[in-house]
């Protein structure tokens, strides 16, 4: 609902440029426990001006809008419009926004607005996309994610490896290259560089038979000292001997995680 309360209260339409706004509105007006009902269609609003859409209404009555209805009946002008409550001292903006050619702002009964398009259609919230640096903050709740800036997102997965043990990727995301730099050790450039040295990169790999022996077991680690910005080197061992062999898994499997460059 919307009340007026008072008799210097008003219902105001600001309209920013020249153009053709037509606004209805419908209202129950009650003195005293006496309903009246009460309607105005205002006449069409074609300049730049700040016409009143609902009138005051008269000593001990609370005018209650159920319906206000404003409509940019321009054929291509778009307009910036502002709708606003006023006690005759405090002016307060109750919806303010650009109406293109065609478009409705509605206020119904339980007091909720409404942007219909040019078709008569609830107007779709379209959220800006979100940047590179909105995605590495990780806070905005007001900018939508686009699927060409979804992966800098702290949570985002920023590369992922799939490859045999002969230098051949089977499925990869931002990987530039693999090689087998000698058995049971994989290089691998990353496409596009994390800002630094301090990201997550998580091997596993694909035992090569399944039974349990020694010499079918496999453990994988990041081969020590290789970690840069934009590669790193993983290595496989076994476990057949107090020292352990270095062996070929039967697949490497390598995510990372971190900020992106």
């Amino acid at each position: 609902m919307l009340l007026l309360t008072s008799t210097s209260d008003l219902i105001q339409v600001i309209t920013g440029s020249a153009g053709d706004h037509e606004v209805h509105a419908s209202w129950l007006d009650n003195a005293a426990g006496t309903i009246t009902p009460g309607r105005t269609n205002t006449a069409s609003i074609t300049t730049a001006a700040t016409t009143t859409v609902v009138g005051s209404p008269g000593a001990s009555t609370q005018r209650n809008v159920k319906h206000l209805n404003v409509y940019n009946n321009h054929a291509s002008q778009s307009n910036l419009t502002t709708i606003q409550h006023t006690d005759g001292t405090n002016v307060e903006v109750l919806w303010k926004g650009t109406l293109l050619a065609g478009e409705s702002i509605v206020l119904n009964a339980e007091g909720k607005w409404t942007l219909y398009d040019v078709n008569g259609n609830v107007k779709a919230v379209v959220f800006p996309a979100a940047t590179q640096a909105d995605m590495e903050a990780g806070a905005s709740l007001i900018t939508s994610v686009t699927p060409g800036r979804q992966q800098f997102h702290p949570s985002a997965c920023k590369a992922w490896l799939v490859a045999g043990v002969t230098g051949n990727i089977l499925a990869s995301y931002n990987i530039n290259s693999v090689t087998d730099t000698g058995t049971g050790v994989l290089t691998i450039t990353i496409e596009t560089d994390f800002s630094s040295v301090n990201y997550v990169c998580q091997v596993s790999v694909q035992a090569t038979g399944t039974t349990w022996a020694v010499a079918n077991a496999r453990e994988c680690h990041i081969r020590s000292g290789t970690i840069a910005a934009g590669s790193v080197a993983v290595d496989c061992i076994d476990k057949t001997t107090t020292t352990n062999l270095v062996k070929d898994p039967t697949t490497w499997h390598v995510s990372m995680f971190g900020d992106h460059a």
